[in-house]
């Protein structure tokens, strides 16, 4: 079976989120939020994969593979036996400018 591995980044980006959530709604909103994320990237344990390929969809070049989970994606490859887990973003950021630099939203 595979198993999971968080990069520091993705395990940063839960943290962040964990922050928000608490901030605005409180711990029970927090943990359950959180308790989804990561139910949802443990069936990739089950399912590598489940997710799309950021080539298939954006035509770029690039082993990642996402899943939404909650609102947030989950930017994951597989490698061996091994699902690293690469960034866990909110739906709403420009995910391609911070994962490629390719800039999709503008500043306004």
């Amino acid at each position: 079976m595979m198993h999971i591995v968080f990069s520091p980044e993705s395990l940063k980006d839960l943290e962040q989120i964990k922050d928000y959530l608490l901030d605005r709604f409180g711990e029970k909103t927090a943990g359950n939020n959180l308790k989804k994320v990561i139910k949802e990237i443990k069936t990739l344990e089950s399912f590598p994969l489940k997710g799309s390929g950021i080539w298939e969809r954006y035509g770029i070049d690039s082993e990642y593979r996402y899943i939404y989970a909650n609102n947030n994606y989950v930017f994951y490859r597989v490698d061996g036996d091994e699902i690293k887990v690469i960034r866990v973003l909110d739906a709403r950021r420009d995910f391609l400018n911070i994962l490629f630099g390719i800039k999709t939203q503008s500043d306004n």
